[in-house]
């Protein structure tokens, strides 16, 4: 028995060798405070973060439908993905648009105009829906706006702050954190009482119902202003409709199971309004690269001129002259090729950019278009 004791015990200390070896070498190799050293620290508790929010989500979606359980699991990852993604994207989105408010701040307005001017020029047919969109929500507000998302970011900020200091608790005193060691129905409790003590239930609560109230205003412009397009898409969509349901229908009745025959008219009707709106949207975007490439070119024209006759480098008035219809034309005509040659989405080395406004502007073209079932 001594002997196996001794054993055991040897075992042990060269493990504890081990370990303080490993250690040691990885304090060589990557001491605390470098670049490297942060980034595997942020890297562990992003990892870290992901399994805390999976084990949420796949915890709540036992509260789903039965059916529906199953894949929510499954896409539980990718939703712990998704937060833990918005957790470091929106600090650095915040922080680039307070940097472009501070620095529009400052801009000379004629400056800003050449700016505005050349973006609409040369991108604007690009993303109608989303220039339009930026239009109504300033006139509807874009300020507040602005304050509501801050108050919602300071809501969640300190919800993250409070839920971190939890994570470290160990209130059994056996060195693990106790929220490793709680069941996923007891860890959901537990945050949800975080979240509802320390938010402030007025100011998210105002918040959301601004933002929300803000959104409609939009909407309803939106909707109104590309209410032809809208109804150019659903008459094309009746037209192939009642034009390809028929040959249509004979090819899925031999694709399809007896029991989803049902559904051929509503799948054939989806597919009408999708290539419709398609075809309709496709002609707003010519319209709206039309449009904001003449309204850019002479906001630019203007503004140039204006600029340039400030630092008295020439004197021509825009108001007295017809300089700046020509650059400005000569400017639109030039940005409504450039967009048509680039087939009225912009090139990849700026699209890297851009993204979240293709996104947006899918987004509100979805929104804008829907309708019920069927009604292709």
């Amino acid at each position: 028995m001594d002997g196996l004791t001794q054993r055991k015990n040897k075992e042990k200390a060269e493990t504890v060798q081990e370990e303080t070896h490993d250690g040691g070498l990885k304090d060589k190799l990557m001491p605390e405070g470098t670049q490297a050293s942060k980034l595997v620290s942020s890297a562990s508790f992003r990892g870290k973060e992901r399994e805390k929010w999976e084990k949420m989500i796949t915890n709540v979606s036992d509260m789903a439908p039965p059916k529906a359980v199953p894949a929510l699991k499954a896409m539980a990852p990718v939703f712990s993905f998704l937060v833990v993604l918005a957790e470091v994207l929106i600090p650095v989105m915040l922080n680039a648009a307070a940097v472009a408010s501070a620095i529009i701040a400052v801009m000379p307005l004629d400056l800003m105009y050449i700016c505005c001017g050349l973006i609409l020029c040369f991108f604007g047919g690009m993303y109608p829906t989303t220039m339009a969109a930026l239009e109504a929500w300033r006139q509807a507000g874009g300020k507040q706006a602005l304050v509501y998302i801050r108050d919602l970011y300071e809501e969640f900020g300190a919800v993250a702050k409070a839920s971190s200091k939890d994570d470290q608790i160990d209130a059994d005193g056996d060195g693990v954190a106790d929220v490793t060691q709680i069941s996923g129905k007891e860890l959901v409790l537990r945050k949800t009482k975080i979240a509802l003590t320390v938010m402030d239930p007025d100011k998210f609560n105002g918040a959301l119902q601004g933002l929300y109230a803000g959104w409609i205003g939009v909407v309803a412009v939106l909707k109104v202003q590309f209410a032809k397009t809208i109804a150019l898409g659903s008459a094309i969509g009746d037209f192939m409709f009642k034009t390809v349901e028929k040959p249509l229908s004979a090819i899925f009745v031999h694709l399809l199971p007896a029991e989803y025959h049902k559904w051929i008219p509503v799948v054939i009707g989806y597919i009408c309004k999708t290539i419709a709106i398609s075809i309709a949207w496709y002609i707003q975007t010519i319209l709206s690269a039309f449009h904001s490439a003449i309204r850019g070119g002479l906001m630019a024209a203007r503004g140039l001129l204006r600029w340039l006759s400030d630092k008295s480098f020439i004197k021509i008035d825009p108001d007295d002259s017809y300089v700046d219809e020509v650059l400005g034309w000569s400017l639109a005509a030039l940005g409504f090729y450039v967009q048509f040659r680039l087939g009225f989405s912009p090139p990849w080395y700026i699209e890297i950019f851009l993204w979240p406004l293709y996104f947006v502007e899918s987004w509100i073209v979805w929104t804008i278009s829907g309708s019920a079932p069927g009604q292709a």
